[in-house]
């Protein structure tokens, strides 16, 4: 049996009743939410956001920094803090993760809870499509969001300054930061598909206008309206154009049809700069542009830095961003940030201090 067509039988038949709108029948938020670190700060009111980070196992020392850097930098605008991980793992190792994320969290003031992919969907595929399911999960989640927006995380981002509400929400409108697609980027194969699926001009203005990584302000609305499939000029689901990998004809992104639906309903963002630069595996590739990319930490208007697992520096990089990392507090010594960079890990799942 095809892989792909074993997802879909699993999602549609097990795990899902599909009804009306594309929506789905879920689990009680309850019966899969696991409280990893509890806050008795009341944060009800609208000073505060919803923050998400999905990510897999193979992520959990940048998760640990994540919550490090959320501690530190967050407690004036998370007001509650859900992790999804992506992996199927074991009762021991999920024990060393909860203890380890209750010390980076001490000096937080938000709840944090922790869900597992295997509660909220059974997508049966191999760990090396973590990617795809990870975009399927970043918009399953908002069935599990109760405002009316979220800031959506991945495991490579934490955040360098203080945070504040009106970095991702004004006026009641999403901050978005504007990418440029050119003719040859990928993600102008995505963004076609997906404003082609829901009958939207496939133009490269239209698709500049949104993201393409996080951090993203998310309108949680919208984000549902991505799995009502009566929406998409196809036969097949949503979640069929987002399985696909990057390299086929019908694949989009999460962030693509997120944008195609944003578009669709007529919402409105505030567009503003850049607050995050991210180091990706092999982008940028040249020393000195990614020198430079460290050497933005010290900008004041960058609120967050990125480094994917799978970057591999110089040492003279290495040492640069860990000063970098030393001079914003995250990390008591320049040593303590390369052995991070090297290693990840300390010993019984506990970063360098």
């Amino acid at each position: 049996m095809n892989i792909y067509f074993h997802w879909f039988i699993v999602i549609d038949i097990i795990l899902w009743q599909y009804r009306g709108k594309g929506q789905f029948k879920m689990k009680s938020n309850n019966s899969i939410k696991r409280q990893v670190y509890a806050n008795t700060t009341l944060r009800n009111n609208n000073n505060f956001l919803d923050f998400v980070t999905i990510c897999f196992s193979g992520e959990f020392p940048n998760l640990l920094l994540q919550a490090r850097s959320l501690a530190k930098y967050g407690n004036d605008v998370v007001k509650e803090w859900t992790i999804v991980i992506n992996s199927e793992i074991e009762a021991e190792e999920r024990e060393k993760i909860f203890l380890s994320l209750q010390k980076e969290l001490q000096d937080a003031q938000f709840n944090t809870f922790w869900i597992e992919r295997k509660d909220i969907i059974d997508i049966g595929l191999p760990e090396m499509h973590g990617s795809r399911s990870q975009q399927i999960l970043k918009i399953v989640i908002s069935n599990y969001i109760q405002d009316k927006f979220y800031v959506l995380l991945d495991a490579k981002n934490h955040a360098i300054r203080p945070l504040e509400k009106e970095f991702f929400v004004r006026d009641g409108k999403p901050i978005v930061h504007r990418e440029e697609y050119e003719a040859w980027n990928p993600f102008c194969q995505w963004f076609a598909k997906a404003f082609e699926l829901v009958g939207l001009p496939q133009e490269r203005a239209l698709y500049q206008k949104y993201q393409s990584t996080t951090p993203y302000v998310m309108e949680t609305e919208i984000v549902r309206e991505c799995m009502n499939s009566d929406l998409l000029n196809s036969s097949k689901p949503w979640y069929y154009f987002v399985s696909l990998m990057g390299d086929k004809a019908d694949s989009v992104t999460e962030f693509a049809l997120y944008g195609a639906m944003f578009e669709l309903f007529k919402k409105e963002a505030i567009f503003a700069p850049k607050n995050y630069v991210t180091l990706f595996a092999g982008y940028p590739s040249e020393h000195k542009h990614i020198m430079s990319f460290i050497e933005r930490i010290k900008e004041d208007q960058i609120k967050f830095f990125g480094i994917h697992r799978s970057t591999h520096l110089s040492m003279d990089e290495n040492i640069s961003l860990a000063l970098g990392w030393v001079s914003q507090g995250l990390f008591s010594s320049v040593e303590n940030g390369v052995v991070f960079l090297k290693k990840g890990f300390v010993k019984d799942y506990y970063l360098p201090e």
